[in-house]
């Protein structure tokens, strides 16, 4: 989030887990408070098991899947007698492993192939292709795997680019969702599948896979896709791709491996490495950089080495100085603006929303929460009030602005499970106001005096 540009960035990363709300709680009205981060941390709901005998649960419905076509590069280089499998992805939790759909492919020596027809998928699941082997120019690389996103089976086109830019768009996106390449999956709750399908979403903001070249066609208009950064990681696990992949200490994949390394577990293709990168994006950027900028097939890449891999897109449009952010059960962003005394709306890809700019009695608008109920409160730092905005079309209720609960320069709120609002108070006396929403919405306040000063922010613990 930059205020000077009044602009809104989002983080295609697993420490950055904003990135456009992949996982929206679900709600009880139109719209319900989520916490994007809640990708990796919801928990399995357990179900209990009665007297007798039951019966065991239909499978998911499947269909038939359509041939598919595609062309494989490697450094802008055609990949002859590359392996390409189709999978679809997981559904028993976050990394499970993903189910190979049909028979494997191999690419000519134009590095095209076709996946015949005839397999079956489960029917609205979500597939993706995996490249492995092959050669670019150098000779066989059997380190060489690369990915594109394909969709919702069956794919309704019939046409994708494998290579670097795709591979670098699908992991960043899925990275929140993936364990390794045939491990990219999520729970098998709406919830959670809406989740993952949004991530798949963002791979075409990033990149077009048909053509593979980046941006992407479903990048709106008011966005800006970080296209030099996406070139700076292509050109990185370019240098292994457009090898051989022969053992070595002073290889390219050996360099790219031992710089990609978590834990005590080294990567062995370029697909794990890229996912290494994508969750790990601090660790070790200048030997990775410089690896790239070697031969660097993938021009206008970043000019000098940035500070880590992150991938932003940044949005601009109706924003005066955003000082906060929630996201509603639909994956819209809203956004309030502190300096404008308004609150924004984008669509789930950052699109701008028609009719934002809403405004009822705001001042200096500094944090926005959702409650149980689908109602978006604000707090007002230049007035030490509430606000809330609900219904279908959201406008501020005619009670709101409310006072009371000692509120200071409120700049934090969070919800807990029984619906009550926590404020924080960022002033000298260090006060924490609660509040709960009665059937109207009019709020009965509370204040609490905890140790530590002044408070900047408030969570609420899931437990």
């Amino acid at each position: 989030m930059t205020r000077a540009s009044e602009q809104i960035q989002y983080e295609a990363t697993m420490q950055e887990a904003i990135m456009l709300s992949h996982l929206p709680n679900p709600r009880t009205s139109r719209l319900r408070a989520v916490c994007a981060a809640a990708a990796l941390s919801l928990a399995a709901l357990l179900t209990g098991c009665g007297v007798g005998t039951l019966a065991a649960p239909a499978g998911p419905a499947t269909v038939a899947g359509t041939q598919i076509n595609g062309t494989i590069h490697g450094g802008q280089n055609p990949v002859k007698q590359a392996s390409v499998q189709l999978y679809a992805v997981g559904t028993s939790g976050y990394g499970s492993a993903s189910s190979p759909l049909g028979t494997a492919a191999t690419t000519d020596n134009n590095g095209h192939f076709s996946i015949a027809s005839g397999y079956t998928c489960p029917s609205g699941g979500l597939v993706y292709v995996v490249a492995t082997g092959g050669d670019a120019g150098s000779g066989t690389n059997a380190n060489l795997k690369m990915m594109s996103t394909l969709g919702v089976c069956p794919v309704s086109s019939d046409t994708v680019s494998i290579n670097e830019l795709t591979t670098v768009a699908s992991v960043w996106a899925l990275s929140p969702f993936m364990a390794g390449p045939t491990n990219i999956g999520s729970l098998s709750t709406p919830q959670a599948l809406a989740g993952i399908a949004a991530a798949f979403a963002d791979v075409n903001t990033l990149v077009s896979v048909p053509l593979g070249t980046s941006p992407g066609t479903a990048a709106p208009a008011n966005a800006t896709v970080p296209t030099a950064a996406i070139y700076t990681i292509a050109n990185i696990l370019a240098a292994c791709i457009n090898t051989s992949g022969t053992a070595g200490s002073n290889t390219s994949c050996s360099t790219l491996f031992t710089k990609t390394k978590v834990g005590s577990t080294t990567p062995t293709d370029t697909l794990t490495a890229a996912m290494n990168i994508a969750q790990h994006p601090a660790t070790n950027v200048g030997p990775l950089y410089l690896l790239g900028a070697a031969l660097a097939p993938y021009q206008t890449a970043l000019s000098m080495q940035p500070s880590d891999f992150t991938l932003a897109v940044t949005f601009t449009g109706n924003m005066s100085a955003p000082s906060a952010l929630a996201a509603d059960s639909a994956g819209n962003i809203w956004i309030a603006n502190k300096t404008g005394n308004t609150i924004t709306e984008l669509s789930q890809n950052g699109t701008l929303i028609s009719g934002t700019g809403y405004v009822n009695r705001l001042n200096a608008p500094s944090a926005v929460a959702f409650d149980p109920n689908g109602n978006l409160w604000v707090t007002n730092s230049g007035n030490n009030t509430l606000s809330v905005l609900y219904g279908t079309a959201p406008l501020a209720m005619n009670l709101s602005p409310f006072s009371g609960g000692s509120m200071s320069s409120p700049n934090g709120i969070a919800f807990d499970s029984l619906g009550h609002g926590w404020v924080s108070n960022n002033v000298a006396a260090g006060t924490l106001t609660e509040f709960v929403p009665a059937i109207d919405l009019t709020p009965t306040f509370s204040t609490y005096t905890p140790a530590g000063g002044a408070h900047y922010a408030v969570a609420v613990n899931p437990h």
